[in-house]
């Protein structure tokens, strides 16, 4: 099921094109990637689906609905939720605070519309305290439940965004390099996390340079360079596309591409913003 749809979405601020004539589906059920190296329009692409900023042409669509000219408010209710690049959490107040702040906006949300399904429950509707016990179970934040969240490392910090974001219940979920600042051990685990969230039913929308998370966790992707869609498909299929490899390595693919299998994309040429 196509939940999430963007056809030919362009976004201009002033005389730059920052994103430029793109389109991609997001389906429940499963986690899609958008990827390219910083300035390539990535969070641009989020903040139109979210309504933060307002496209220049093109659709947003929503579960087959134009929701183009909702509000950015009315989209979350719609079931978009998102973690953003630059952290946000309420610093003052306890992991279980931050959490709490997701289920109260929901609840508030759920007299004017049908609660959505706990996709960290199966699907199911839980209790509010069991509820926010789970979350804090599933992202392994129990026994940091009652510390101040600005005092905590930006990799758990990161993972108290995430749980407040699960907490509002989205049906689509934009996660924008959400890896940052977790260990690898612990990167394996978020990314068992993902893969669990999507099987239950959660679509995943992924910005990540941690390209070995991105190749295990997602099963589709899209690769932005300069605005535009350069590649789409899954995993290998990008992996061994000539237009990426030009536009990240600077060289055609060799016969064997297996060689790129472990390049990380993070070390490619970068260039500012994103």
């Amino acid at each position: 099921m196509n939940l999430l749809e963007l056809e030919s979405l362009s976004v201009r601020f002033g005389g730059h094109l920052a994103v430029s004539d793109v389109s991609m589906r997001v389906e429940g059920g499963r986690v899609s990637g958008l990827i390219g190296p910083n300035g390539a329009g990535k969070t641009t692409t989020f903040n139109a689906i979210c309504g933060v900023v307002t496209p220049s042409s093109g659709r947003v669509s929503l579960g087959g609905k134009d929701i183009s000219k909702v509000g950015t408010h009315k989209r979350a209710r719609l079931g978009i939720g998102r973690t953003f690049q630059r952290l946000e959490v309420f610093s003052s107040l306890t992991v279980r605070e931050n959490i709490q702040v997701g289920l109260e906006i929901r609840r508030s949300w759920s007299r004017r519309s049908a609660t959505l399904p706990q996709y960290l429950a199966d699907g199911g509707d839980p209790k509010p305290e069991d509820e926010i016990n789970l979350i804090l179970e599933r992202l392994d934040l129990g026994p940091l439940a009652d510390q101040s969240v600005g005092a905590l490392p930006t990799g758990h910090a990161r993972l108290v965004e995430l749980g407040r974001a699960l907490a509002a219940r989205p049906s689509i979920l934009l996660l924008d390099e959400p890896a940052s600042g977790l260990d690898d051990a612990e990167t394996d685990i978020f990314g068992d996390l993902l893969i669990s969230l999507a099987a239950n039913g959660l679509g995943i929308l992924l910005v990540e340079h941690d390209v070995a998370l991105v190749m295990r966790v997602c099963s589709y992707l899209s690769v932005l360079d300069f605005g535009q869609v350069i590649a789409s498909g899954t995993p290998e299929d990008v992996r061994s596309n000539e237009a990426v490899l030009s536009a990240y390595l600077g060289t055609a693919p060799a016969p064997d591409t297996a060689e790129y299998a472990g390049v990380d994309l993070a070390g490619f040429p970068q260039e500012a913003g994103s």
